[in-house]
């Protein structure tokens, strides 16, 4: 990501793996578990698994939202 923001001089247009496990604070196990589960917004390039920033950001809110509304467990 460091590269794409010295690029672009400006935020980048999407996430890594590393970068998601980096903002949430969770291991590298515990990242790759989420980016393939159903839901999340993320796809491959080649090899590389993609997340678009706006998209991983709408995936966030609709967490929370469903966190507020469905009790301590989100369910």
């Amino acid at each position: 990501m460091e590269k794409q923001k010295a690029i672009n001089n400006k935020a980048p247009s999407f996430y890594t793996v590393g970068d998601i496990q980096r903002i949430l604070g969770i291991g590298r196990n515990s990242a790759y578990k989420l980016v393939s589960g159903k839901g999340f917004p993320a796809f491959y390039v080649g090899n590389r698994i993609i997340i678009p920033t706006d998209h991983f950001q709408t995936w966030i809110n609709q967490q929370a939202e469903k966190r507020k509304g469905g009790g301590a467990n989100g369910k």
